[in-house]
C-alpha cells in the first residue's frame, strides 16, 4: 500500500535587525564579526538605520541594538523607537535599560548607591554657575577637568580644560552645555594617557572577555577613531567586584550585553568610567570565542 506523501514544511528562518545609523549602513569591523558568528548559526542578520520609517520591524524575530552612533542627537526620539520597537517584537537590550543608561545621571545614582565612580559635579539644565567657585569647591582648581554632556556619545562635546580656565573656554563651554542639557564636570584623570581604560564585557550576566584600551602618545581618549589599541588583558578582584556591584544595579533584567569601563584614580582607586548597556563596541578580536559566545545568545534570544 502507497502511503501519502507527507507535506514538507520549511522551518522558519531566524531573522535578526542589527540596528545602526544611516551613517553606518556597512557594519563596524567588530558588529561584523559578531553577525558572521550569527549567520553560521543559521539566522539571517541586517543592518537598519534606526529612525528609518520605512522599517518594518515586527518582521524581524529581534532587535538588537548595535551601532544607532547618533542616537544623542535626538535622544527623547531614540527612547520612544525603543519602546515602539519593544511592542513589536524582541529587543535587546530593552527599551528601560535603553532608557535608563542613554543619560550619564545613572552614574550619579550608581555613585548614591555606593558604587566608586569618577569623582563629578552634576550641573542641571538652565542652571548660573561659577565655573571658577565650583573648581575652588572641589579642590580642582590647580587641575586640569573635563566638562561634557551628561547626554553623549564616546567624547562627543566633550572639551579638556587647561587648569584654572585660563582663558575661560570651560566656563564658556558648561554655560553652553547647560543651555539645553545637564553637564558634567569631571577632574582629568592622568591614568587615561598612561594606562587607558579596563573593559569588562559581559554576556547575558556572566564575564565574557576583558580587554584594555590605551591611547596613543599625546590622546587620552580610548576610542578606536582616536588612534586607541585594544589589548587582552585581565582583572584584578577589586575591579571585578566594581564591576559586578554596577551590573547587580543597572536593573531587574539582566543584559543580553554590557561593558564596564573602569579607569584608576590618582592614588590607583577603582572608579567606575561608564557602564555600556546601548551600544557598545564588545571587542571581539582581541577575544578569540567570543563573538562565537555573543553569536550563540542572540540567536537564542531570537528564538525565545
Amino acid at each position: 500500500m502507497e502511503h501519502p506523501r507527507r507535506a514538507i514544511v520549511p522551518a522558519a528562518v531566524t531573522r535578526i535587525a542589527f540596528a545602526t545609523c544611516a551613517e553606518l549602513l556597512v557594519l563596524d569591523p567588530d558588529d561584523e564579526l559578531l553577525a558572521e558568528a550569527v549567520r553560521a548559526l543559521g539566522a539571517e542578520v541586517e543592518p537598519k538605520v534606526w529612525d528609518d520609517g520605512d522599517v518594518d520591524w515586527g518582521a524581524y524575530d529581534l532587535v538588537l541594538v548595535r551601532s544607532p552612533w547618533d542616537y544623542h542627537l535626538r535622544r527623547d526620539a531614540f527612547v520612544h523607537w525603543a519602546e515602539r520597537v519593544a511592542g513589536l517584537t524582541r529587543l535587546r537590550n530593552s527599551a528601560a535599560t535603553i532608557a535608563w543608561n542613554t543619560d550619564k545621571v545613572y552614574l550619579r545614582r550608581l555613585a548614591e548607591q555606593g558604587v566608586p565612580t569618577v569623582p563629578t559635579a552634576w550641573i542641571e539644565a538652565g542652571a548660573t554657575t561659577d565655573f571658577a567657585a565650583l573648581l575652588a569647591d572641589r579642590g580642582w582648581s590647580g587641575r586640569e577637568t573635563i566638562v561634557k554632556p551628561s547626554i553623549g556619545l564616546g567624547s562627543s562635546n566633550l572639551l579638556r580644560v587647561a587648569p584654572g580656565d585660563p582663558d575661560g573656554a570651560g566656563a564658556r563651554h558648561l554655560a553652553d552645555l547647560t543651555a539645553s542639557g545637564t553637564a558634567m564636570v569631571q577632574p582629568f584623570i592622568p591614568s587615561l594617557a598612561t594606562e587607558g581604560e579596563l573593559s569588562l564585557v559581559w554576556c547575558e550576566g556572566a564575564l565574557s572577555h576583558i580587554v584594555r584600551k590605551r591611547p596613543p602618545a599625546g590622546e587620552f581618549r580610548v576610542q578606536p577613531e582616536f588612534g586607541a589599541v585594544t589589548t587582552a588583558d585581565t582583572a584584578t578582584d577589586e575591579q571585578l567586584a566594581v564591576a559586578e556591584r554596577a551590573l547587580a544595579l543597572a536593573g531587574d533584567e539582566a543584559p543580553l550585553y554590557a561593558r564596564v569601563d573602569l579607569v584608576a584614580g590618582p592614588a590607583g582607586e577603582v572608579w567606575l568610567m561608564e557602564l555600556e548597556l546601548v551600544e557598545p563596541t564588545l571587542y571581539l578580536a582581541p577575544a578569540p570565542g567570543s563573538a562565537e559566545r555573543f553569536a550563540a545568545a542572540v540567536v537564542a534570544a531570537a528564538r525565545g
